[in-house]
């Protein structure tokens, strides 16, 4: 259980009036909390402004950055944002490439480096994470106890993961990462505190958390069309809750060289023996390496490399697929094209496959009374488009943000498939897909009548 609070977006018309509430709010918090929670310039002021995962969020810089130690902090820190209308922002891990969604400019930031803390309480079974704790920590401290959280893939992904929905390497059995939250204290958007589970009174705006985003919470080549025929058949015919799948065909890019798209399949099987049919397709493929062991889920969670790297500008786009080979096929062309006509621009591209199957969407149905995403029945895969750029590019160029548009119209998601928050373009109106999209709306009506998250905070579009 850890503080989350309601936040959101859209720009101000008047950014004098902007600067002058932020200004405002960090007076107010300088007297309230004093200058080690709030600061303003300082060593580690300037490490946190400009230590954002993604360097295209680099260059905003906050009036005063608030490293909360409490719960009680983060009540003040909205208390008084919303009292001056300031603008604002929210940090836990800064693992987010859309721009502007965990950092602000000349106004208030609230940063959770100070609030770490981990633990598992074995009588309830419940693990209880702070919102500035990556996900290789916890599971590292959980470990020895037996237990591991449904957490982020890349251990140095923090928990706005779940705000997401988040996508883990339990996920098939579990749900999304989203779906096993037991309960939140969320920070409404005046100050006020809220315990929320699935059975009291906000068990409406514990649902909206499960995939609301800062809204709601402040919680080889030849073988590529056999690996993508392979995926989408998997997509439609797999439905084994202990089988975890995640494709990622990656592009490296060398002084606006484009190398041959490398092939990297992640198979897991929770289980002591793997059942021949439910891989077998994948494992019939040529590949330049194969490593087949026993992990535990702390080796699984350090497969991937953490992600961790400073220093780059990033960009995701989402789609979502059904197990059409055709979808698959097709994207991987535009993908293709896109690459290379902005290979100067770039270093990395990726496109990634996680499948969602059944037994993720029943499992996610009978958790705490679902999530925001509310799929229909039937296996999908979110599709990840993230493009990484080369050194010294400091904001998406005109071209290739044009670029990027187009990318995404050609591989639009299938009809009634959730896009997934964690890996979308910040354009994208991701809210629209889910199928609680009604719910969702009134929801956030309901807790934020002023619609002050929207008006003061960067963050998803649709509300």
């Amino acid at each position: 259980m850890y503080p989350l609070f309601i936040v959101a977006a859209c720009s101000l018309a008047l950014p004098a009036l902007a600067a002058q509430g932020g200004y405002e709010a960090c007076t107010s918090l300088t007297a309230a909390l004093g200058l080690t929670i709030v600061q303003s310039a300082g060593l580690q002021y300037s490490a946190a402004a400009s230590g954002a995962w993604n360097l295209f969020n680099d260059g905003y810089r906050p009036r005063c950055i608030v490293f909360p130690t409490s719960a009680s902090h983060v009540q003040t820190a909205m208390g008084a944002i919303y009292a001056a209308g300031s603008r604002y922002a929210v940090q836990a891990g800064s693992h987010t490439a859309m721009v502007g969604w965990n950092s602000v400019d000349d106004a208030v930031l609230i940063l959770f480096s100070q609030m770490k803390g981990v633990s598992y309480n074995a009588t309830s079974d419940t693990i209880t994470v702070d919102p500035g704790v990556h996900w290789g920590d916890a599971v590292a401290q959980l470990e020895p106890l037996g237990v591991a959280p449904v957490g982020g893939r890349q251990s140095d992904v923090g928990t706005g993961f779940l705000l997401g929905g988040g996508s883990s390497f339990l996920s098939p059995a579990h749900g999304y990462g989203a779906d096993n939250i037991k309960e939140a204290d969320v920070v409404l958007v005046n100050g006020t505190m809220v315990t929320a589970n699935a059975d009291n009174a906000y068990e409406d705006l514990f649902r909206a958390l499960k995939g609301g985003a800062n809204r709601f919470g402040i919680y080889p080549n030849s073988s590529l069309p056999a690996l993508l025929n392979a995926t989408a058949h998997y997509v439609s015919n797999v439905a084994d809750p202990k089988a975890v799948l995640l494709v990622s065909i990656v592009v490296v890019v060398t002084t606006g060289i484009a190398a041959p798209p490398l092939a990297i399949v992640n198979l897991f099987y929770n289980g002591t023996s793997l059942p021949p049919s439910t891989f077998s397709e994948f494992l019939s493929i040529p590949s330049i390496n194969s490593t087949l062991s026993p992990l535990s889920y702390y080796d699984i969670t350090n497969v991937l490399p953490a992600g961790g790297q400073r220093g780059s500008g990033q960009h995701y786009g989402a789609s979502t697929f059904t197990g059409d080979p055709a979808l698959f096929s097709d994207a991987f062309t535009h993908f293709e094209n896109f690459t290379s006509a902005f290979a100067g621009e770039l270093s990395l591209s990726t496109m990634a496959f996680t499948p969602v199957l059944q037994p993720q969407i029943d499992a996610g149905r009978a958790r705490g009374g679902g999530n925001a995403l509310d799929p229909p029945d039937g296996g999908y895969a979110h599709v990840q488009l993230a493009q990484q750029f080369a050194p010294g590019v400091t904001r998406m160029p005109g071209s290739v943000r044009r670029g990027v548009d187009l990318l995404l119209s050609q591989v639009p998601a299938s009809p009634g498939k959730p896009l997934f928050m964690n890996e979308c373009d910040q354009n994208q109106n991701v809210f629209a897909s889910y199928g609680g999209y009604a719910a969702l709306r009134e929801t956030y009506r309901k807790y934020d009548p002023t619609r002050f998250n929207v008006e003061h905070l960067d963050g998803p579009l649709g509300l």
